[in-house]
């Protein structure tokens, strides 16, 4: 009987299927990691989304106090034109004469912003008219740059920018100025058109307000954003 030759095999399954596992849980890891590089630009992307992100906002909110401040100005001077249009026009034309040196401001009042038990509400807070030469005595204005004999009445406004978390308020005195002008219309006068010369003769006469209002907080040098009203009244004697 022939004999049977027997080799022996050193592979050993078990062993070659704990090596391969561990192989493959150390390959997989190896996929499923970070380099630095990779960490650093998602970082940098990161760090660039939220700074877009956060100068959005700062714009929008920028933006909505603008909107704000530009609502509140333009109702402060809609208020003095509507105090112009129901002024007597003797005190009218007095606060307009470009040929007297000293003339009497307009008589306009304001609401008072610092209320207590014993102040009124109204309050006087005059208009002076351009042209002027000079600031009246005690008067609070400044010379426009743009156009000579012009000067502003300067303002400060309260505003209410928004309510807090805890139902305050955030009020601001935003700086606001005015230069008023009122001139005649012409009209016809015997069929000729003419600026009327006396006082008997009925015309029509313009009243403008032009305005500025401030808006700090963002530069160091505060901008300054304009704005203009205007209004005619009618059937006030000439001079």
């Amino acid at each position: 009987m022939p004999e049977r030759s027997c080799v022996m095999s050193s592979f050993d399954p078990k062993l070659n299927f704990s090596a391969r596992t561990t192989a493959a849980r150390s390959r997989r890891r190896v996929r499923l990691g970070f380099t630095l590089l990779e960490v650093m630009v998602g970082m940098t992307c990161f760090m660039m989304i939220g700074l877009g992100t956060t100068a959005g906002l700062l714009q929008a909110r920028r933006l909505s106090q603008l909107n704000v401040l530009r609502n509140a100005a333009y109702t402060v001077a809609q208020g003095y034109l509507e105090q112009m249009m129901s002024i007597n026009p003797a005190d009218l034309e007095a606060a307009s004469e470009p040929w007297v040196s000293n003339r009497p401001p307009l008589p306009t009042e304001s609401v008072n912003s610092l209320l207590t038990n014993t102040t009124a509400i109204e309050v006087s807070d005059p208009l002076y008219v351009s042209n002027l030469s000079v600031s009246p005595a005690g008067a609070n204005m400044t010379a426009r740059t743009d156009i000579p004999g012009h000067m502003w009445n300067n303002k400060q406004v309260m505003v209410d920018l928004s309510a807090g978390s805890n139902g305050t308020y955030t009020l601001i005195n935003m700086n606001e100025r005015l230069d008023v002008t009122i001139s005649r219309a012409w009209t016809q006068v015997n069929g000729n058109w003419q600026i009327p010369q006396s006082p008997n003769q009925a015309c029509y006469i313009l009243m403008r307000i032009d305005f500025q209002f401030q808006m700090g907080g963002y530069t160091a040098n505060p901008v300054w954003f304009n704005g203009t009203v205007r209004a005619a009244r009618s059937d006030i004697p000439g001079p």
